[in-house]
């Protein structure tokens, strides 16, 4: 938020919601790309990794 391209009261009030709306959408898209991967993981490796030393 040090880059502020709107000016007046009303404008930095929207600014902070856009910065939130961001922020949490990050948060989701990492959530999702967690899941994908898990899915992924599940389809190529299903049995998992088990140790062939022991």
């Amino acid at each position: 938020m040090f880059e502020n391209y709107f000016g007046g009261e009303v404008d930095v009030q929207i600014n902070a919601f856009m910065s939130g709306t961001v922020w949490n959408l990050k948060k989701m898209m990492q959530k999702l790309k967690e899941g994908f991967l898990r899915i992924i993981f599940r389809l190529f490796f299903p049995r998992g990794f088990r140790c062939a030393a022991a």
